[in-house]
């Protein structure tokens, strides 16, 4: 039986473990830390298929410069990784124009076109429970032109299927959400959209893995790979080697690092994300809030609520900067009538960020068994399952029903160092 190794136990490497299991392959699961730990545990949960607009967008240029040395700004750029960070920073700008913009929305969504079915069916699994909520999403803003243009850019997912965008005025935004206050200028209601508390779906599809014969390997970092002609044959974790037929790089930010081991390049840093989570809150929601202007969302769960936002460009760490905690609680009370008081746990993540802001999915070229699927910026629990589900079909058959093209790997001219002509470990 054919057996896949998959480096990185995150959302995306869950999935894909989930549905190559549903086919019959064998799947070795391997770790640093542990399944669901990093990225994966303490974002928004927000399955959005209409949000699937890519991060690089117009007019983001001129407002990134302006954010980029503010602490407590939507994007923070440290100083002292700008000169390492300047060939992608040059990439990401230059797809901030609008068709880059407008080609990548429509990639997007073709790969998010099946999410809520696919989340419905996961429901449905047996011996797999999570926290899902259906109360689609409300966007607010505090000034009435953001939500004209963010109206216009969201008509287009009516071509995939999805439920049209719905203009709220001031009086009823607030009586949809009574903890808004009066400095709201109104909002745009999206009907189809969920979230999921993150941390039960990664553990309720780390359960369902073990019991159906997945082998997970925790606190266990891949150190390189050895390779014969075009082809991966093991990965190398230290003392010992894991052997497979085809190997499935779902990383997040760490994925460049690993297939850098494979002597591939592909231009993907980390964007860290903060969130605030408050235990028994002192103010409920009724839906999750994506508070327009500064770029601060809202989720929630049945017994917290989680605050959440920010992009920060300071390499791959995971040093947690208190000032960007504070500065999520500054822009939550921009639009809230009261604080939200409780119990806080604050929280920072890596989030895989391409140039173009799509994610990487696909076969490496020169390889005839090396996959990548990561990359997926602030869209991996909305695009999971739909991920995992192409990749399974890539895997398996060497095809899937979703066009991978504006994902592929070689879109950057990615470089790899392959010698077909003997056995090399990297």
């Amino acid at each position: 039986m054919s057996k896949t190794i998959i480096v990185g136990g995150g959302i995306i490497g869950l999935a894909s473990a989930y549905f190559l299991r549903k086919k019959g392959l064998d799947v070795i699961l391997i770790d640093k830390g542990e399944p669901g730990a990093e990225c994966s545990s303490g974002n928004m949960g927000w399955v959005c298929p209409s949000l699937s607009d890519p991060v690089p967008a117009p007019g983001l240029v001129k407002t990134s410069l302006k954010w980029m040395l503010k602490r407590d700004s939507p994007l923070y750029i440290k100083p002292s990784v700008v000169p390492s960070l300047s060939p992608w920073l040059l990439q990401f700008w230059k797809y901030c124009s609008e068709d880059a913009y407008q080609l990548g929305f429509k990639a997007g969504l073709e790969l998010s076109k099946d999410t809520l079915r696919l989340y419905d069916e996961l429901e449905q699994e047996n011996g797999l429970t999570f926290e899902m909520h259906r109360k689609g999403l409300l966007f607010v803003c505090l000034k009435e032109n953001y939500i004209e243009e963010k109206m216009e850019s969201y008509r287009i997912v009516e071509e995939f299927g999805l439920p049209s965008p719905v203009s709220k005025t001031k009086h009823e935004v607030l009586q949809m959400e009574p903890a808004l206050s009066d400095a709201v200028a109104g909002g745009i209601y999206l009907p189809a959209e969920r979230h999921v508390r993150p941390e039960s779906l990664t553990l309720a599809l780390t359960e369902w893995l073990k019991v159906n014969g997945t082998e997970i390997m925790s606190l266990t970092e891949v150190k390189g790979f050895i390779q014969e002609g075009d082809q991966i044959i093991a990965a190398n974790i230290g003392e010992k080697t894991i052997e497979g037929d085809q190997f499935l790089i779902t990383a997040g930010a760490w994925a460049g690092k690993v297939l850098n081991q494979a002597g591939i390049q592909v231009p993907m840093t980390a964007g860290k994300g903060y969130s605030l989570t408050i235990s028994s809150p002192s103010v409920q929601f009724r839906q999750p809030l994506y508070l327009g202007d500064s770029r601060v969302t809202i989720s929630p769960f049945h017994d917290s609520v989680r605050i959440g936002g920010t992009m920060e460009l300071s390499g791959l760490n995971t040093d947690l900067d208190q000032r960007r905690i504070e500065g999520l609680r500054n822009s939550a009370a921009q639009y809230l009538r009261l604080p939200v008081l409780g119990k806080e746990k604050a929280w920072c993540g890596m989030r895989p960020m391409t140039p173009d802001g799509l994610p990487v999915l696909g076969r490496i070229t020169g390889y005839t068994n090396l996959f990548i699927a990561s990359g997926h910026a602030m869209s991996g629990i909305s695009m999971a399952l739909s991920t995992g589900s192409a990749m399974s079909e890539l895997i398996s058959s060497g095809k899937s029903e979703i066009d991978l093209k504006p994902f592929a790997p070689d879109r950057f001219k990615t470089q790899h160092s392959n010698d077909k002509k003997s056995k090399v470990t990297v």
